[in-house]
């Protein structure tokens, strides 16, 4: 299997659930970049795996208390979210929630 494959960076997204879920937040992080670089070289721009990293980054900054980057990693889910999915739907619904939740942090 080539190094750039979408199930590698599957791999990479799953063990980064199971660290952020044990709150090793900086773990966590790393193995969602690492998804990261391998679904844009390996997905379409527009693929809603690579929405679902960087929702997850969001989180895992939001967890840090890091709010700037999480906005940033919110706003790059909605982006790509906005563009496949119906305004109403569950997905959608929720990232748009996470970037409301995090503003109020930055207030």
């Amino acid at each position: 299997m080539p190094t750039v494959h979408p199930d590698i960076a599957s791999t990479y997204y799953n063990i980064g659930i199971v660290h952020q879920n044990k709150g090793k937040y900086d773990l966590a992080l790393m193995n969602y970049e690492k998804a990261l670089k391998i679904q844009l070289k390996a997905l379409p721009p527009d693929h809603p795996d690579i929405a679902s990293s960087y929702r997850n980054m969001g989180l895992v900054h939001e967890a840090a208390r890091t709010w700037q980057s999480a906005l940033e990693c919110h706003n790059r889910a909605a982006a790509i979210r906005r563009k496949s999915l119906p305004t109403t739907h569950p997905q959608l619904v929720t990232t748009e929630s996470d970037i409301r939740r995090v503003k109020a942090q930055l207030k």
